[in-house]
C-alpha cells in the first residue's frame, strides 16, 4: 500500500440530462449541419460536443495575415472563433463608419466561413476589452443621454450601430449558411464598467455598469432583430450577478487567476475542483442547472498593466482548463487566445488608461505578431482529447471526493483530484498546480475506484509520483476501439478510426510511469516492443509500455482486429497535431509548428533550420518540400521526414546611443525560406517602445520576460528605416514632489535602463505537398 492512498466508491448516479432552456435554439444550416443544447452540454450534428472557443480581435491584427492566424488557431484545436466589434474603432467620428483594412468585419466573417470556423460576434455597444471607454466613442459622452440603459437617445445610436453591423454581416448567420452561430449583446452588463478615459480631468473615473437589467438586454435584442441580426442563440457574460435574459441566451463564465484588478492578489480558487453545474462558484442570475457550464473568458494569459505585471505560466493555463473540465464545464473559451495590437485612432491612442498604448499581446497562446507560445501546445493536447473523447465525456457528471470542494487555495498538503463518470466509466483528474503558491512534488500516491464495472487502481501496483505543476487526466473503465481499458497512468491524447487498424494515442507525463491495464475479455493477446513489459493476471493484461513515437503496443482482439497503441513522451505530445490532410485525418508529430492550407502542410520552425515531421498514415504519394531538402525514413508506425533548409544569419547593426536608446538597422531582404524575423529583446527598465518611420510601432511594460517583436508586417518599411528602441528607466529610490508656482520633482536614487540582448530569430518555413507521377 502506498503512503498516500485514496479510495472512492462510485454511487453509479448518472448526471440527469434534460432538454434545458436552450433546447428551442437548436438549429441547422442548409447543409444539414446543426448545433444544439441540452441542460448540460452542446451538440454538434446531434452528438455531444465539448468545443474550444478562441478569442481573436480581428481589428487588432493585420488583415493581410488573418487567414494564416485563423489556420493556426484551427490547427491549435480551436473549434469556434469569438471576436469583439469595438464601436469606437468603427465610428470614432460621429456618423462616419470605417469598415476598411484591419476593421473589415465582412472580410473576417468570410474567412471564417471559408475555413469552416463557427463565429461568435460580441457586438456591444459596450465591450470593454481594455479599449478606450470600453469601446464607446468619445462623442457619445457629449450627448444628453445615459449610457447602457433604455435611454431613447442611447438606443437610437445603438440601433444605428447594429444596422451598420448587420449590413456588414448580411447572409452570414449559421441558419443562412454562414459561420455566425451566436451574438453577445453588451458585456458584463450590471456587473462592471470601464475607465471613462474621455473624462480627461483625472484618472480613476469609471463608467456605469448599466441600468435596467434584462429589460435593457431585451431591448437590445429587439433592435438587433429589427436590423436582421437573429442568431441561433445569444450569449451573455454571466458572472458577478450580471443580467442574463431568461430565454435564447447561453450564460457564460470567466476564470482568471492573475488579476491586475485585485491588489496583492492572494492564490485564487480557480484551481480547486468543484461541481459547477447547478452550483456555480459565485452568485448568478439564472437557473444554472438548466444550462451547460460554459466559459467565454478563461485566461489564455493576461494583459500587463502599469501597476500590475503578472507573468502567466503555461502550466496555469493547462491546469485551469483541466480543472474546469473536471468540474463539469462543457464549453471552454479562452480570453485571449490570440493577442494583437491596438490601432491608432484619429485623435490619439485607443487603449485603456494604464495599459500599453499599442500592444495587446496578452501573453496569449498566439501573440501580438503571431508569436506561438507554450500554452498553444498545452491547449491543443487537451483539445485533441476533447475531440476524440468528448462525445463520451460530455454526459459524464462530476464526482467530488469528500473534502475537495472545501479545500483552500493555500492548502499545499492535500492531493487535488476529481472524477467525471457515467455508468461506472470515466476519467480521473489530478492537479498539482496553484497560482501564487509553490506546490510540492507528491510522492507515493495511489487512487482506487470501486464501481459496478469493478475496481480500477492508479497504478495497478505500487504508487504514483505527481510532480509540481503537473495536471493530468487518466481513464478508468474506458471502452475504446473495442477494448476495455480498466485504468491507465498515461493521458489520452487522440485516436484515429479511419485507418485499417484503429490507433489510440496516449502520452506519459514526466514522473508518471506508463501503465495500461486492459481487460482480457475481448483480447487474444498483447505485445509491446522497445522493452515494454506485458503481464497477464486476474483477468487483465498489465502493460508497461516504452514511451516514444518509435515504439508500439498492439492489442489483438478475438474477432481478428488489431488495435494499435502509441505512448508518446510529454515532449512528443506537445508537438502532436491531428489534421485533415490529403483527404484524410492524419496524426502528425513535429518539433516545428504545423497548419494546413489547402493541400499543403505548412511547417514553421523558430530558430532551427532543421526539423522533423512524422505522420500516420503515410501519404499516398511522394512528398516534396517548397524549400530545402526532404529526407524520408520510417520510425516504427510513422513515416518520418527530416526537413533541412539553408540556415540564415540575420544581419543587425545596433547602435546604442545611450543605455536607454538603440537604433537597429535590419537587413529586411531575408530569403524565401524565412517567413518572419522576430526581434528578441532583453532589457531592464520600466517600459519600452519601438518606433518605425517616426511612429510608435509597439510598446512593452516590463514584467520580467523578453520582449518579442515580429517584423514581417513591416518588412518594406525596414528596407529604408531604422527601428528605434527606447527604454523609460525604472527608479529605485525616493521621489520628492511639491507644488509652488509649478510642479517640482526631485529624485534621490538610481535609474535603471539597459539593453542586455538584441537579436533576430529567423522563423523558417516550408510547405509539404504530394507529388503524383
Amino acid at each position: 500500500m502506498s503512503k498516500h492512498h485514496f479510495a472512492i466508491k462510485l454511487n453509479e448516479y448518472n448526471k440527469e440530462i434534460t432538454t434545458g432552456i436552450l433546447s428551442s435554439n437548436n438549429g441547422s444550416n442548409p447543409k444539414g449541419e446543426s448545433f444544439g443544447f441540452t441542460n448540460f452540454y452542446m451538440t454538434r450534428n446531434g452528438e455531444p460536443f465539448i468545443p474550444i472557443v478562441g478569442e481573436f480581435h480581428f481589428s487588432r491584427f493585420s488583415y493581410l495575415y488573418w487567414e494564416e492566424e485563423l489556420l493556426k488557431m484551427k490547427a491549435g484545436g480551436v473549434h469556434i472563433i469569438a471576436t469583439y466589434i469595438f464601436w469606437n474603432y468603427h465610428e470614432e467620428k460621429e456618423g462616419r463608419f470605417n469598415w476598411n483594412g484591419n476593421r473589415n468585419l465582412r472580410h473576417f466573417i468570410d474567412l471564417c466561413a471559408k475555413l469552416e470556423l463557427p463565429l461568435v460576434l460580441r457586438i456591444g455597444p459596450f465591450c470593454h476589452g481594455e479599449v478606450r471607454n470600453g469601446g464607446i466613442p468619445d462623442w457619445v459622452f457629449e450627448k444628453p443621454l445615459i449610457i447602457r440603459s433604455n435611454d431613447e437617445l442611447y438606443l437610437k445610436y445603438a440601433a444605428r450601430l447594429y444596422r451598420e453591423i448587420a449590413r456588414q454581416m448580411k447572409g452570414s448567420l449559421f441558419q443562412d449558411g454562414g459561420p455566425v452561430i451566436a451574438i453577445q449583446l453588451e458585456n458584463e452588463f450590471m456587473h462592471c464598467g470601464a475607465p471613462l478615459d474621455s473624462w480627461g480631468y483625472k484618472n480613476g473615473v469609471f463608467m456605469s455598469s448599466g441600468t435596467g437589467g434584462n429589460a435593457h438586454l431585451d431591448k437590445l435584442k429587439a433592435i438587433a432583430a429589427q436590423s436582421g441580426i437573429r442568431p441561433l442563440f445569444f450569449t451573455a457574460t454571466a458572472w458577478g450577478g450580471a443580467a442574463v435574459p431568461e430565454t435564447d441566451t447561453l450564460p457564460m463564465l470567466a476564470g482568471y487567476a492573475y488579476t491586475p484588478w485585485i491588489p496583492n492578489q492572494p492564490p485564487s480558487g480557480e484551481y480547486i475542483f468543484r461541481d459547477l453545474h447547478g452550483s456555480p462558484m459565485e452568485q448568478v442570475n439564472y437557473p444554472s442547472a438548466q444550462y451547460p457550464v460554459a466559459y467565454c473568458e478563461m485566461a489564455g494569459g493576461m494583459q500587463v498593466s502599469y501597476t500590475a505585471r503578472p507573468h502567466v505560466s503555461p502550466d496555469s493555463v493547462e491546469a485551469m482548463t483541466l480543472v474546469k473540465l473536471a468540474s463539469g464545464s462543457n464549453l471552454l473559451g479562452y480570453y485571449m487566445y490570440h493577442g494583437g495590437s491596438n490601432p491608432r485612432g484619429e485623435n490619439g491612442f485607443l487603449n485603456e488608461y494604464g495599459l500599453p498604448k499599442i500592444t495587446y499581446d496578452y501573453q496569449s497562446p498566439l501573440g501580438e505578431f503571431g508569436r506561438i507560445g507554450e500554452s498553444y501546445d498545452r491547449i491543443r493536447t487537451l483539445s485533441l482529447f476533447m475531440e476524440a473523447y468528448g462525445a463520451s465525456l460530455a454526459p459524464m457528471g462530476t464526482v467530488l471526493p469528500e473534502g475537495q470542494a472545501e479545500l483552500q487555495p493555500e492548502n499545499t498538503e492535500t492531493l487535488r483530484y476529481c472524477l467525471r463518470q457515467k455508468d461506472g466509466s470515466g476519467f480521473l483528474f489530478l492537479n498539482n498546480f496553484q497560482d501564487h503558491v509553490d506546490m510540492p512534488d507528491r510522492e507515493d500516491v495511489s487512487v482506487t475506484l470501486e464501481s459496478s464495472k469493478g475496481q480500477a487502481r492508479f497504478p495497478h501496483t505500487g504508487s504514483l509520483r505527481l510532480k509540481q505543476g503537473i495536471s493530468a487526466v487518466l481513464p478508468f473503465h474506458l471502452e475504446a476501439a473495442g477494448i476495455h481499458i480498466v485504468s491507465a497512468t498515461v493521458q489520452p491524447l487522440t485516436k484515429l478510426t479511419n485507418t485499417e487498424n484503429l490507433l489510440l494515442v496516449f502520452y506519459a507525463h514526466e514522473g508518471l510511469i506508463p501503465e495500461l491495464v486492459i481487460s482480457e475479455e475481448m483480447v487474444a493477446g498483447v505485445t509491446s516492443d522497445g522493452g515494454g513489459i506485458v503481464e497477464q493476471q486476474s483477468g487483465v493484461y498489465i502493460v508497461h509500455p516504452a514511451a516514444g513515437k518509435q515504439h508500439l503496443t498492439e492489442v489483438r482482439l478475438k474477432d481478428g482486429n488489431v488495435v494499435r497503441i502509441l505512448i508518446l513522451s510529454r515532449e512528443e505530445a506537445l508537438g502532436t497535431y491531428c489534421l485533415r490532410l490529403w483527404g484524410e485525418e492524419r496524426l502528425l508529430i513535429s518539433d516545428s509548428h504545423l497548419y494546413v492550407s489547402g493541400e499543403q502542410l505548412i511547417c514553421t520552425s523558430p530558430g532551427k533550420a532543421e526539423w522533423q515531421v512524422a505522420m500516420y498514415p503515410a501519404a499516398a504519394a511522394d512528398i516534396k518540400s517548397s524549400q530545402g531538402s526532404l529526407s524520408p525514413a520510417t520510425e516504427g508506425l510513422l513515416q518520418l521526414y527530416t526537413v533541412k533548409v539553408a540556415a540564415y544569419e540575420p544581419q543587425l547593426l545596433i547602435n546604442k546611443t545611450s543605455n536607454r536608446h538603440a537604433a537597429v538597422q535590419i537587413d529586411a531582404a531575408w530569403p524565401d525560406q524565412v517567413a518572419d524575423l522576430f526581434l528578441h529583446i532583453e532589457y531592464d527598465g520600466d517600459v519600452a517602445a519601438a518606433y518605425l518611420n517616426n511612429e510608435l510601432l509597439t510598446d512593452h511594460i516590463h514584467y520580467g520576460q523578453a520582449w518579442p517583436i515580429g517584423l514581417k508586417g513591416f518588412q518594406n518599411e525596414l528596407l529604408d528605416n531604422e527601428l528605434q528602441l527606447a527604454i523609460t528607466p525604472i527608479r529605485k529610490g525616493t521621489t520628492h514632489t511639491f507644488v509652488n508656482q509649478a510642479f517640482v520633482e526631485r529624485f534621490e536614487g538610481v535609474e535603471i535602463a539597459a539593453f542586455h540582448e538584441i537579436k533576430a530569430v529567423p522563423h523558417y518555413v516550408t510547405a509539404l505537398s504530394q507529388v503524383f507521377k
